[in-house]
């Protein structure tokens, strides 16, 4: 008696045909397992922007901020067509290279009228030091003029 009370489990093969009619008329859908390297792949791409936005960004140098102004006037030699690229390319490392270094703060292009092509931030002990960090910049070497400016807020 105690066996007719007991709950009998289905076989195995009908309760798969019960299950693969219920999938084929639409009315139920097969759980889909994630593959182990699938919640991986999520977890390590959620740390990672994570650990990107909380990063601390480049402590900034002390000292004074100074505008670098790159003044393309008459005596500055355009980069031959098809080149221009490489030149913004060889500002832009000396940028990264003043940024690594914390005395970068913003620069850019200045568009429309005016000589003026390029304009950046930076940071300098005094205004020697201001100086000396545009000196460097590679602007210098295609004619124009750099102009340097303690920037007060």
């Amino acid at each position: 008696m105690t066996d007719l009370l007991r709950e009998r489990q289905p076989e195995r093969a009908l309760e798969e045909r019960v299950v693969s009619t219920l999938v084929a008329a639409g009315l139920v859908r097969r759980r889909r397992t994630w593959p182990l390297w699938v919640a991986a792949a999520a977890a390590v791409i959620v740390f990672a922007i994570g650990v990107s936005q909380l990063r601390p960004k480049h402590t900034l140098a002390p000292g004074n901020t100074y505008v670098v102004m790159l003044d393309e006037d008459s005596t500055y030699r355009p980069a031959p067509e098809g080149h221009g690229a490489e030149r913004v390319a060889e500002v832009a490392r000396w940028a990264d290279s003043l940024d690594a270094a914390g005395k970068f703060e913003r620069g850019g292009r200045v568009i429309g009228p005016g000589q003026v092509g390029g304009l950046f931030l930076i940071r300098a002990a005094n205004d020697s030091d201001a100086a000396r960090i545009a000196a460097t910049c590679p602007f210098r070497k295609w004619g124009g003029h750099i102009e340097v400016s303690r920037f007060e807020e």
